[in-house]
């Protein structure tokens, strides 16, 4: 057996390896206080979830058996992704009799999923077991746990594996097959691994994680094949549902007649995750005898960037009629360059799935989803202008054709963005919208206004597009809609919380205001309460408006210049209206997340956090300005708080993760505005991302001075300021692999630069082991006392 490694790879002048770090006590202290519970809820249920989660993993727990396939990586022992933060307590909440059931579990729980039955009787819960994932029932009443024996589920592929019928009676399962042996083992290799290509146009991501070889196709069969089985909780039956194949996604039908079945299949890609690999869709009846294939997708190895694939694409059932398949095909061939007057069509097919299928309409812009109405044929059918970043919503009834533009709105104005939809679960366990005399209903939880945050609740007429607030957080707090508990639209769910209150639920009656109190959780620290917070706003030299939260020491009281820390992360738009925007609110009660820099606060640093970074411009060249728009909202952000008196503008020191991380970087490389920086989990060479990066749309070949200008490795010689690199060892994330920051570490060093390298065994893009959070606070919080 393996030892586990235990020791954190740090490089400066020298290769050193040392045991993790803790920082100061009190940070520690904060780190491991548990958190509060949480809920979940659907509007119109009865039920209500209350959840604990456990906030990170041992490194043991990452250090168990994986593989790493296709683009997933997957836990030998769940047959599964990792669940990184699993819930570890339930408790059932009725909210029409008050009546709070603690299910009961014999064993420690890891929750890895929930799912509520259609009749709201029982629920289906997922858990992680050292022997696999497996399913127990729970009575909503009573809290009585049955466990479903000799089934082990399948969940390689991440979307659920486990599906109510209607009856609330059966589940439908993807399963491990029962007869599918041993684990393929290595063996040598038989044959060189050889690719070729000739006029194809692939232009992929860097995609990490991806099959290498035919050992690894065996173990992507092995890991991946399911058996869909039907349980029947009446007599603790199982029947098998069809063959067994690697099932991507399964649905059943409203009717419950008939099961929709997407299957993988080979020639597999070494150059691209599962989900261009070719698929089967086909239509099941529900024995699991073959009715009709809806399509056969080749590999998809030519998406255009920016485009979408070739052939019939996103199946689902249309909610209210018994057995209607729902779908979408591409008139441009997925090439957003290609002109066409309609770039997509919806389709229908009908069972018994004999007929042609029926063009429902077309779409001017890229289709984009549908919200189904609980009026049979109507729904709103959204779609997406690349090149405006715009969403346009059509209000449309499929049996006059009558259609009405209902949402017309930016991509990134929350100011007047309506919100989402209030919609309630179908009995074949679909969802559609409300309607009620003449109005739709939804629920805004950012609720963006320039004062700062706060969600509402309204109603929006169909008929001329007026929408009316019927409810909105007011006052020095922040108040989360979680759903509308009956059909008179009066009562709302709601978690509340301010900066001395941490977050509590209570159900409000809109009319009467009446609130009834669900929780009562105390502060679980209130040493951080303390700190002092403010949304602060400020201008760029370019007239935009820029925001951020500002944290303070508890004992600031003003008159000594404090060292500043940055936070920041870049965003795209194409105006300015929309740029100019404040989407935050300084009420939020202040919850610290594994390892951020807002625990900085607490070693006497004022710590800028989420400052806007608004890089502006067309869509397809936005980021030609991207370093000198970053530079001057830099600046300003420093300007404005040293006019304050508040900080030493010759103590900045900036910090960013992934994105944010590239734009630190490119920060040090092109100004002097901070005395140094920490960049995590970043790419830093663009040329090693040639085929676009974040929402840039040119490939290297097309704009190669401007990939050389926005890679700060290209100007490390320039890079005089103090840099801390981190990075997981196993970051899978597209662009960021850890290659990037041990190439950057090099070139720094190589041009005479102060920088360390913290590499953290078994991490990923973010940090999931207690161990690797800890050590990564004590390290920001040595590099910036060092250098500020």
């Amino acid at each position: 057996m393996k030892k586990l490694w235990i020791s954190v790879l740090v490089l400066v002048s020298c290769v050193m390896v040392a045991e993790y770090k803790l920082p100061s006590e009190k940070i520690v202290k904060i780190f491991d206080t548990p958190r509060n519970p949480f809920w979940n809820y659907e509007s119109f249920s009865k039920i209500a979830l209350e959840k604990q989660y456990r906030p990170f993993q041992t490194l043991k727990q990452l250090a168990d058996g994986k593989v790493k396939l296709a683009g997933q990586e997957i836990s030998i022992k769940l047959n599964a992704e990792m669940d990184a933060y699993p819930d570890t307590s339930l408790t059932i909440h009725n909210l029409e009799t008050g009546q709070a059931i603690k299910p009961q579990f014999v064993e420690d729980i890891r929750i890895r999923e929930t799912i509520i039955s259609p009749d709201e009787t029982k629920l289906a819960v997922v858990l992680q077991t050292d022997s696999g994932l497996k399913l127990k029932i729970v009575e909503c009443a009573t809290g009585r746990v049955t466990h479903i024996p000799n089934i082990i589920l399948n969940n390689a592929f991440s979307h659920s594996c486990v599906q109510w019928c209607a009856n609330s009676s059966e589940l439908l399962l993807k399963t491990i097959p029962t007869n599918r042996g041993q684990m393929p083992q290595k063996k040598l290799p038989d044959s060189p691994i050889i690719e070729e290509s000739s006029g194809k146009f692939s232009k992929s991501r860097t995609y990490q994680n991806l099959l290498k070889n035919k050992h690894d196709e065996k173990l992507f069969d092995y890991f991946f094949t399911s058996q869909l089985v039907r349980w029947n909780l009446q007599d603790m039956s199982a029947s098998k549902i069809g063959k067994p194949a690697i099932i991507y996604d399964y649905a059943i039908a409203p009717d419950n007649e008939y099961i929709l079945v997407e299957m993988l299949h080979q020639p597999y890609s070494y150059e691209l995750p599962y989900y261009r690999f070719p698929k089967k869709t086909v239509i099941w009846n529900k024995e699991g005898k073959f009715v009709h294939l809806v399509y056969d997708r080749p590999l998809q190895d030519e998406v255009p960037i920016g485009g979408t694939y070739t052939g019939p694409r996103y199946f689902e059932w249309q909610p209210l009629k018994p057995a209607s398949l729902v779908y979408k095909v591409a008139l441009d061939e997925g090439d957003p360059k290609i002109e066409v007057p309609y770039l997509d069509k919806i389709m229908r097919i009908e069972a018994p799935f004999t007929s042609s299928p029926q063009l429902l309409f077309k779409t001017k812009q890229r289709f984009s989803h549908i919200t189904w109405s609980e009026a049979e044929d109507e729904l709103i059918a959204y779609e997406y202008d690349r090149d405006k970043l715009w969403m346009y919503g059509w209000l449309i009834d499929l049996k006059t054709n009558n259609r009405k533009l209902f949402h017309d709105l930016s991509v990134n104005d929350e100011y007047n963005d309506p919100g989402r939809m209030v919609t309630k679960t179908t009995t074949g366990g679909k969802r559609v919208f409300v309607k009620k005399d003449g109005f739709v209903f939804t629920i805004n939880n950012t609720g963006a206004t320039p004062e700062g945050n706060f969600p509402f609740f309204a109603k929006i007429n169909l008929e001329n597009g007026k929408k009316e607030v019927l409810y909105r957080c007011a006052g020095e707090k922040y108040e989360v809609i979680y759903g509308v508990l009956d059909e008179t639209m009066q009562k709302l769910l709601i978690r509340s919380e301010s900066v001395m209150e941490p977050r509590n639920y209570s159900v409000l009656n809109i009319t009467t205001k009446e609130s009834i109190e669900l929780t009562n959780y105390a502060n679980p620290y209130p040493e951080i309460t303390n700190l002092k917070k403010e949304l602060v706003q400020y201008k760029r030299e370019d007239g935009i408006n820029l925001f951020g939260t500002l944290y303070l020491p508890a004992n600031y009281n003003g008159g000594k210049r404090l060292p500043l820390i940055i936070h920041a992360y870049p965003e795209e738009f194409t105006n300015t209206a929309t740029a100019n925007q404040v989407s935050s609110s300084p009420y939020l009660f202040p919850n610290f997340w594994g390892s951020s820099i807002k625990y900085l606060v607490l070693e006497g640093y004022a710590v800028l956090a989420n400052a806007s970074i608004p890089i502006v411009g067309d869509p397809d060249t936005v980021n030609n300005n991207f370093i000198e728009q970053t530079l001057s909202s830099v600046k300003a952000a420093i300007d404005y708080l040293d006019q304050r008196n508040i900080i030493d503008r010759n103590r900045v020191g900036i910090y960013g993760h992934s994105y944010g991380a590239f734009m630190v970087a490119n920060v040090l490389a092109h100004s002097d505005l901070c005395k140094a920086g920490i960049a995590r989990s970043g790419a830093y060479n663009r040329t090693l991302t040639p085929f676009g990066f974040q929402s840039e749309r040119r490939t290297l070949w097309e704009a190669r001075d401007f990939y050389i200008k926005v890679s700060p490795f290209m100007f490390a010689d320039q890079i005089k300021e103090p840099l801390l690199l981190v990075h997981g060892e196993e970051d899978p994330n597209s662009g960021t692999y850890p290659l990037q920051s041990r190439r950057m570490y090099q070139a720094l060093k190589g041009n005479g630069g102060t920088v360390r390298l913290v590499l953290l065994p078994l991490e990923g893009h973010s940090y999931r082991a207690r161990s690797s959070n800890l050590h990564v606070l004590a390290e920001m919080v040595e590099w910036f006392d060092r250098f500020l």
